[in-house]
């Protein structure tokens, strides 16, 4: 969805076709306020002036100008995802509801407007591998070992990838 913004608000912008115009609403709000132009500078200002007219119209009416939330909506999801998310809330030692509320916290906290939310896949016991790096001792001469994560389906392709390396692999499932 294209959008606007000003003074806090956020405004849709919708091509109608047949009517060759911009035509957009307020969003975030419970009343309806929507606006139109013929041009992205006609479509703009029209929606600064319902912005304005919108904020001047609560303060006459002593009406607040924010959308009410109730902090509750639903989510649907993969029965694997809703396994997954409680194996580790209880890993956690907290509810799906306080693990899903820092998840979605920790999303909107690092969220900038140029990215797009990927949610982050949690991995599962069963897919948490120690692999050993081995790099050449006369080059560097350290031995690092790092923990890996490796979803069960690209399994032979990450020891594919770590032969090549010349790294070691060694699959020990650890549980977390």
């Amino acid at each position: 969805m294209n959008t606007l913004k000003y003074k806090g608000y956020i405004g849709s912008v919708n091509y109608s076709e047949p009517d060759k115009v911009f035509f957009g609403k307020l969003e975030g709000i419970d009343d309806l306020v929507n606006y139109e132009g013929e041009s992205v500078k006609e479509i703009t200002d029209a929606f600064h002036e319902a912005v304005d007219d919108y904020l001047i119209f609560c303060e006459d009416q002593g009406v607040k100008p924010e959308k009410s939330y109730t902090g509750t909506f639903n989510v649907r999801i993969a029965p694997a995802t809703h396994r997954d998310i409680a194996n580790l809330a209880a890993e956690e030692n907290i509810s799906i509801n306080a693990f899903v509320k820092k998840a979605l916290a920790e999303a909107v906290a690092n969220y900038t407007p140029e990215q797009k939310i990927i949610p982050k896949r949690y991995p599962t016991p069963s897919e948490r591998h120690l692999a050993t790096l081995n790099e050449p001792e006369e080059t560097y001469g350290t031995t690092t070992t790092v923990e890996v994560t490796i979803p069960s389906k690209e399994m032979s392709f990450a020891k594919e990838i770590f032969k090549r390396f010349g790294w070691d692999f060694s699959p020990i499932i650890k549980s977390v």
